[in-house]
């Protein structure tokens, strides 16, 4: 197909329903105009559906371990219904426990349901429903496949994980895996162990005298306090002859990717009995964006045994960060979605009241402003993250390049077509967004895989924005 036909061709396509990528785009343009719709689907963009596995000692038989697997999915996951004046969406959770022969060892299937009356919500990746699923095993090694199935549509989304699972004894030391939490803190009495609560439009969940929400993804932001983390220590040495009989020492490393140690700290405890039920928060304000590992030592004063575990995180790149350390990059970013008189009005502010003017642009797209969390600017940020990943090229961040432009202001598109349309000898794609009516045609000129976009008036005509001219 010639490309002059292409671009013609594009122009006359069908109308379907308005999908929830351009909603997004509607409130990054335009906070004000959001528009009803019948049906919200689920985000083709966002990967979250998590799940963490977490191990601790079981008070049903010796030999056993308690496994607790708490499963999170947001809201931009499910496949909201317009019913009754809000939005509804169902799904049924399904894990399935196979044991080292392949023996069927657990399978439960809940159903939930969960409500909201605003539109905005049903977009974010933030607002996260929870599931615990608790059972014992004998230690060994599983496979665990943890399935969503969502009410309105056909093919179910799976999580799957090989899992060693650890014994635990009462006459030798041992430390269960750590939970790490966005939420941690000591619980009311009156709550049983199991006990799960909401809290803040979460669920708390209660155990051994603390209340928590998991954090399943394993990442923080770097402006954030701290990373929080439950954990339990079995098997104190009973022998009490000496205080230091009577004491035990925890340490903690956070180390990066390369075996450094970016944080440690250490605390003496006296020992509450047989086992103790611990929490810890490490302050990683001033640790730079990557991989990480918060590591946990457990000594006994007494017999002078030390065992030790792991946890594995991720510390994101703050928006509120990057404007401190580079204000002009935090601005250049915005470029896709701001006016020109919020750029003109970022770029001369006074550097004392820079920050306060970067919070305001962001507070006045703030689809919910009477909560802590802000979905666009989340799911903007979220976007740039992953454009540097898709779409980076020598000497140009991917957010920066013409694809990295359209999947911040649209999102992914239903498809990409590499094979049908070819343009000359240049790499082509055409970005095709069925509910927008949209087809995007992209050329690779430079055979270095900047791929430009061709039918900008297309895209600005959907877009309604300002696009920055080209390179």
């Amino acid at each position: 197909m010639p490309r002059q036909a292409f671009l013609n061709h594009v122009r006359y396509l069908p109308g379907f329903l308005l999908p929830t990528l351009l909603l997004l785009t509607v409130v990054l343009a335009r906070p004000a105009c959001i528009v009803a719709q019948e049906v919200v689907a689920p985000s083709i963009a966002g990967p979250d559906f998590h799940a963490s596995v977490i191990t601790f000692q079981s008070d049903q038989g010796v030999g056993k371990t308690q496994v607790e697997v708490y499963v999170s999915i947001a809201y931009d996951q499910l496949y909201f219904v317009r019913a009754e004046g809000t939005f509804r969406a169902e799904y049924d959770l399904n894990l399935v426990l196979l044991g080292p022969r392949g023996d069927m060892v657990f399978d439960e299937t809940t159903r939930s349901r969960t409500t909201t009356p605003i539109l905005e919500e049903t977009l974010s990746d933030e607002i996260v429903r929870m599931q615990r699923f608790t059972f014992i095993v004998e230690p060994g090694r599983y496979d665990l496949k943890v399935s969503l199935i969502d009410q309105q549509m056909d093919d179910p989304r799976e999580l799957g994980f090989t899992i060693d699972v650890p014994g635990y004894s009462e006459s030798r030391l041992g430390i269960s895996d750590i939970l790490l939490a966005d939420f941690l803190g000591e619980s009311d009495l009156s709550l049983p162990a199991g006990a799960v609560v909401d809290y803040a439009g979460s669920q708390l969940f209660v155990r051994q005298g603390h209340a928590y929400i998991p954090n399943t993804r394993g990442m923080y932001a770097n402006f954030a306090p701290s990373v929080l983390a439950y954990y339990e220590i079995y098997g104190f040495n009973p022998v009490r002859r000496t205080e230091q009989d009577k004491l035990y020492r925890v340490e903690f490393y956070v180390q990066n990717d390369t075996g450094e140690t970016a944080v440690y700290y250490m605390r003496r405890h006296e020992k509450p009995g047989s086992s103790a039920f611990n929490s810890v928060e490490m302050n990683i304000q001033d640790l730079t964006p990557g991989k990480y590992s918060l590591r946990i030592d457990i000594t006994d004063m007494g017999s002078g045994m030390t065992v030790s575990n792991e946890r594995e995180f991720t510390v994101l790149e703050s928006y509120l960060t990057l404007a401190f350390q580079d204000f002009e990059k935090a601005v250049n970013q915005l470029r896709f979605i701001a006016s020109e008189r919020e750029l003109r009005l970022l770029r001369s502010a006074p550097e004392e009241r820079r920050l306060n003017f970067f919070k305001q642009f962001w507070a006045s797209r703030d689809p919910t402003p009477g909560t802590k969390r802000n979905e666009v600017m989340l799911e903007y940020y979220r976007r740039v993250a992953q454009a540097n990943e898709m779409f980076d090229i020598p000497q140009l961040d991917g957010w920066a390049t013409d694809r990295g432009m359209v999947y911040l202001t649209l999102g992914l598109p239903d498809y990409v077509d590499r094979s049908e349309f070819s343009s000359g000898s240049n790499p082509a794609q055409i970005w095709v967004y069925n509910s927008m009516r949209l087809h995007l045609l992209f050329e690779d000129d430079s055979g270095f895989g900047d791929f430009r976009l061709i039918n900008r008036d297309d895209y600005r005509e959907r877009v309604q924005q300002q696009i920055p001219p080209e390179r």
